[in-house]
This record gives C-alpha cells, structure tokens and sequence, in this order.
C-alpha cells in the first residue's frame, strides 16, 4: 500500500518532470514496465497500483528507465532515449530487470556507442549482475567497442545509464535481453532463490561409473533462509538392495538428519531445515551397474563352469532433476520470493491441497530378478520385481488443514498399494498375518493418529496400520478427525532376516480431507481433536 508521501510524490514529480516520466497515453509503457518518479524508485505503473522498492544511494531519483517484469515479458529491448539518435544531456537511466522464480536474465548489445572519457568518468554504462546498484566489481562502459554478454547472478538484473550535464552525446546503446531457466549441476554453488539441479548428461543417463556430485546452495540472499523444498522432477538412481541404498545414494547435509534416497523417486519431495546455515550441499553417489550371469555350462574338456551370457536386472537410465526451492524464514507463502509454502517444522513431506498423493519412497522401483537364473529356464528368471521401500525411515508427512475441514480420509489407489508387510510378487497381492489396525505393526508400519475405517465395530480408534492391506479389522480406508492432520512412516533397519519382509513395496495413498458440515464417519462420541 503506498504511503502519502509516496502519492504526493507521484503526481508531483509526473508534473514537473513532464517528458521525464512516459505516461500511459505517450504509448510508450508497455504491462510489463513501470517507471521510476522517486529516490525510494516508486513504480509509476498502467493500473496505478504503485508499491515502494529498495531505496539506492542515488540523491536524484531516476529520470528514465523501468522497472520491467520478466514474468510477463520473457524478452524485450532496452535503449537509450531517443535512439538511434542522440541521446540528450543529464541523463539519469535505471533499468531492473526481474527474471522472477527460477529464472536469471542474459543481456545482449545490438549497438553501443557512448562519449569516451578516460576512466569513462562522464557519460557511461554500468551493468551489475548483482542487481546491486552499489556493486564494486560493476565497471563504467564507454566509447564504441560492444561490451560482451551479461548473465544475471540472481534473479535480477541491474542497468544504469548516465550522462552529464553537457558536452557531445554519442547514439548511445540498444541491447536485448532474454530470460533462462537456472540450471546447476555438479561442482557449482549457486544462490538463487529457485533453480534446477541436474545431472550433466540430463536428459541422458548420467555415465555407469563411480561418481560423486555436489552442489552446494549457497543461503546468502537477501532475506533470511530457514528452509529448502526439493522437489524430484526425476530421480532414478540404483534401487536399493533388501531395503539399503548400497549402491547409488542422493544425499542432504542439512542442519537435521534427512533420509538417503535411492531407487525412482519421481514426483516425490522433501523439506529440508536449514535455518541459521550459510550453505547445504546435495550429493549425489553412483557406483557401477553390472550384469548378472544368466544361465549356465558346463565345459567338457575342463569340467568348469560358465555363465552362458550376462543380463542387466537394472536399466542403465539413471538421472536426476531436482527443482530447488529456498524459503525464507519471515513468510509463510511469499509469491514473490518463493513457489513453495513454508512446511510446519518436523515435517519432511507439506500437502497443501485438499486431495492429494501420498506415496512412500521407491514405490514405483522395480527391476529383472536374474537370481534365479542358474539354468535360464526357472520359471521365476527375469520376472519383474518391486524392489521395495527403504529402511530406517521415521517422518512425517503433514497435511494443511483446508479451512472448512476437519477431518482427513486416506485410501489406497490400488489393490497393489499398501504393502508394509508381507512377501508379495509383482503384480501379486497376497495376504498376509498382519492384516489390520495396530495388530503386530512392530517394524514398518504408518501411524494415523486415532483414527478408524469406516463399518468398523471397534469401539476404540488405533494409530498403526501396516500388511498387505489397509483397514481396521475391515478393509476399507482410514478416517481421523485428529488435528493437525499428520501421517508418520517408520520402517526398520532390516528387509531380508524375515521372508515376510522381501519386496515390501510400501504404500500410495490418496487423502481426502473431510468437510465440518459433512456427516462424520463414525460415531460422534469417537470423534477426536488432537
């Protein structure tokens, strides 16, 4: 909301300046820009919808330029007035560039030609990649060699043009700028507020070899960082083995312990703490993939044992695309800094809609099983396999409660997506001992704090749930009133000393939160709030 002095401000200086400050009938606003009137740089915009920006060390305020909006303008021209003719005297030019979320700008020179001074002390060109107007490694540009490309360190870019009160004036400069997604990848440090972190092959399959790559995030922005969403457009990294992530691992050195991913993960996200931290590094570490033997002979002539070929039970697609998204700390949902909500704290996973997936880590993972491959003939050789949830995971996954709302039902997408216990095949459901409720969930299981499926006859509510189905003694979904709405997963260290255990493939559940008006689910007298 603009202040008086602001107002006052405007109209003020649109009537003295005159020819200083474009107006919307000059033709030359366009939506996207809006102009300078003040030294605290008040926006003269179209719709008037004016707002104070950051205050520069400049006592006269700006008399050409523009604010430009990247996001509605992905490319556009800057120039000089009046070009390609000269340009006149006392020129005091800011341009700012915002790229917005994700994005940095790249600025390109059709044309430059400003009075040379020696040190270029008069007329001059400065282009700071900082978006900082005081930059010290920013120099004065002039005369007419064409300067080369600029690329924004931020989201921002900024451009100042002056020249002095009198003397020659050259045609002065034309210059393109285009915005760009910000992608990093291995060895770099980055500050941006959001960014893609990639593989450097992507989108092909990172090389099948032993590899570390790390990135680090850099939190020296602008405004406090407290948090870090990742969110895994793609990653697909060697699945684990009985539940370990032996081989590949995607990692977070952050301020609390975050589980270490592997196996395909797509669609998937975290939330990782990181307040009071100067940097967190990612990391991501391959190992080889190798085939399996597959079959075998026996040689006559020496009596040894051969494989007859070797098969890959992994295909060599890994990859990854992480979208990185730094939160700061004194907002909850700051359009202009940030695309992600901040996640109430202990949370890993943040649901904000009111219906939305949940899935467990690796879910969709699968691969050949060439173990029982001896003679190539087996009837299990090369059957396609879940290759599991991971193990020593204890989370949580919270959901925002929707104003109106005050209750949550989860229900699985499948017959095939709930399996926390039980030996059960691709493809294959098969019951197991642990059916229902909190009966025997002493190693993996999810918690769902008091809460029911619906046709139950069990007076009490139960929190646990884990086997090859989900329910409470009926199979069904579950429904909690409790607040706020949570859900814990915790698995254990082991997926093999037990057969129960093999090719848990974890969980896909859809949450439905319930209206207050609705009718409850289940008896009002077992109706919770937490």
């Amino acid at each position: 909301m603009k202040s008086l002095s602001a107002l006052l401000a405007v109209i003020i200086i649109s009537e003295v300046t005159g020819a200083g400050v474009p107006s919307a009938e000059d033709g030359q606003l366009k939506d996207h820009q809006t102009y300078y009137t003040q030294d605290e740089y008040i926006e003269y915009s179209v719709d008037d919808d004016s707002s104070e920006t950051e205050a520069t060390d400049q006592a006269a305020p700006p008399n050409c330029g523009a604010v430009i909006n990247g996001e509605l303008a992905g490319e556009g021209v800057i120039a000089t007035p009046n070009y390609p003719d000269q340009y006149p005297n006392d020129l005091f030019c800011v341009w700012i560039i915002k790229a917005g979320k994700g994005k940095r700008v790249r600025l390109t020179f059709d044309d430059f030609e400003v009075t040379q001074t020696l040190g270029c002390t008069g007329d001059y060109l400065l282009v700071s990649p900082t978006g900082l107007a005081n930059d010290s490694l920013a120099t004065h540009l002039c005369g007419t060699d064409i300067p080369g490309t600029y690329v924004s360190n931020i989201d921002t870019l900024y451009v100042e043009f002056r020249s002095s009160s009198d003397g020659d004036t050259c045609r002065g400069f034309s210059a393109k700028y285009t915005l760009e997604e910000v992608v990093v990848t291995c060895g770099q440090e980055v500050s941006f507020l959001e960014f893609d972190f990639e593989n450097p092959e992507y989108p092909h399959p990172t090389s099948n070899g032993t590899n570390h790559c790390e990135l680090t995030i850099s939190h020296e922005c602008d405004v406090p960082i407290c948090q870090v969403r990742l969110d895994f457009e793609e990653l697909e990294l060697q699945p684990p083995e009985y539940g370990n992530c032996d081989l590949d691992q995607f990692m977070v050195r952050a301020n609390e312990p975050v589980p270490i991913l592997c196996g395909s993960n797509h669609g998937q996200h975290m939330y990782v703490d990181v307040s009071g931290r100067a940097s967190t590094s990612l990391h991501v570490l391959t190992t080889p993939i190798y085939p399996k033997p597959y079959g075998h002979y026996t040689d006559k002539e020496t009596g040894e044992t051969h494989p007859v070929d070797y098969k890959f039970e992994v295909e060599d697609n890994r990859r990854w695309k992480v979208r990185v998204n730094q939160i700061p700390c004194n907002c909850t949902y700051d359009h202009l800094k940030t695309s992600s909500p901040r996640a109430p704290t202990g949370c890993l996973q943040y649901h904000v809609g009111v219906r939305e997936t949940i899935k467990s880590f690796n879910f969709d993972g699968t691969k050949l099983d060439y173990n029982p491959c001896w003679n190539g003939t087996e009837t299990d050789c090369g059957k396609r396999v879940w290759t599991g949830h991971l193990n020593n995971l204890d989370y949580h996954v919270c959901v925002k409660g929707a104003e109106g709302y005050c209750g949550i039902m989860y229900t699985p997408t499948s017959s095939e997506s709930f399996l926390l216990t039980g030996q059960v095949k691709y493809n294959e459901t098969v019951e197991g001992s642990n059916l229902f409720g909190s009966q025997g969930c002493q190693a993996d299981y999810i918690v769902v704090p008091k809460s029911r499926t619906p046709g139950d006859n069990d007076p009490w509510s139960h929190d646990r749930f884990c086997g090859t189905a989900i329910g409470n003694y009926v199979i069904g979904p579950i429904v909690s009133y409790s607040t706020p709405f949570y859900m814990q997963v915790k698995s254990d260290a082991d997926e093999y000393s037990t057969s129960i255990d093999i090719e848990n493939r974890g969980f896909e559940l859809e949450y439905t939160q319930l209206p207050c008006s609705g009718p409850y689910l289940f008896n009002t007298d077992q109706k919770y709030s937490g």
